[in-house]
């Protein structure tokens, strides 16, 4: 069977498709949904059901500490008290999984950065610094991806070419030079 999962023109896919060599889309995904039948879930990595909120702190103009919860299911979103940042910041990166959001960089005023980062606790709708965690150079304006055990955060003001990577299960963030 043909590797379809990379990049593919639609006519190579047509011609995939014809010769019964395309993967079906129940194999698209990594690992299987919870209680192992039926189709893969697509964003949390088999730990459980697709998430129903989205949670967005800082922002600018600012720099402000506060954190908004959208919820998908009413299309609604409210101001999160218990969930505010440690440090009010704007152009902040974020990751995270089913469980827990990490906020990292920003700047609390004009030319300056930093390195902290924050893990929201989904649960409990709460925030707290996680020193341990902290990027490893005080960077804004980085960009953040990640799965269900690890986030990495890039770049940042100034051509910064660095990259983190932050392991949700200690939540310990490192430089990963071959990254950058």
């Amino acid at each position: 069977m043909a590797d379809t999962r990379g990049v593919f023109g639609l006519k190579i896919a047509r011609i995939l498709k014809g010769r019964g060599e395309w993967i079906p889309l129940d194999q698209v995904w990594h690992s299987s949904s919870p209680g192992g039948s039926g189709p893969a879930t697509r964003f949390t990595d088999g730990a459980g059901p697709s998430p129903n909120t989205g949670y967005f702190g800082g922002g600018f103009p600012g720099p402000v500490s506060s954190m908004d919860k959208t919820t998908y299911a009413s299309d609604t979103t409210a101001a999160v008290p218990g969930a505010a940042l440690s440090v009010a910041r704007r152009y902040i990166g974020a990751t995270g999984n089913s469980t827990h959001g990490y906020f990292g960089g920003g700047s609390p005023g004009p030319f300056n950065y930093i390195s902290t980062m924050d893990k929201v606790t989904y649960a409990s709708d709460t925030t707290a610094a996680v020193p341990g965690a902290a990027l490893s150079s005080a960077r804004s304006r980085v960009a953040a991806t990640g799965n269900s055990t690890v986030g990495y955060f890039g770049g940042g003001s100034g051509a910064v070419s660095t990259m983190d990577k932050v392991t949700y299960a200690s939540d310990t963030t490192a430089a990963v030079p071959g990254a950058n």
